[in-house]
């Protein structure tokens, strides 16, 4: 990978922040084991500073992001959910948050998201 040193730890520094030390590291590992080193790197250069702004707050981020990858049926959801659950962004909430989703792009999608949800926050529950 050709990222600075200094990007690199502001990467790892923002899984951190989004998911905590212990699955920061593993999501950090997931992130840059599969994806392709020239992907990844122009990623990394857009993602680090989005995430490092501070207009908005991180929970309206985390239901941005749920929001987004329930409409688009994406299995992507259960990244932010954990970002959600981390944070302690109560699951009623989230779940709100996916009736409004469902009601404006279809119920299908926010189906499946409520199944991630729930095997999130019952992983997050038990610890």
């Amino acid at each position: 990978m050709s990222l600075e040193p200094e990007l690199q730890e502001r990467f790892l520094a923002i899984t951190h922040k989004l998911w905590g030390k212990e699955k920061g590291d593993e999501f950090h590992k997931w992130i840059v084991d599969n994806r392709p080193p020239y992907f990844h790197e122009k990623l990394v250069r857009v993602m680090v500073p989005i995430w490092e702004m501070d207009k908005v707050d991180i929970k309206t981020k985390i239901l941005c992001g749920i929001s987004a990858f329930t409409a688009l049926h994406r299995d992507e959801v259960e990244f932010f959910m954990h970002m959600a659950a981390y944070h302690g962004i109560p699951r009623e909430e989230v779940e709100e948050i996916l009736l409004l989703v469902g009601l404006e792009s279809g119920f299908p999608n926010a189906e499946h998201a409520i199944l991630i949800l729930m095997k999130v926050y019952e992983e997050y529950k038990e610890k």
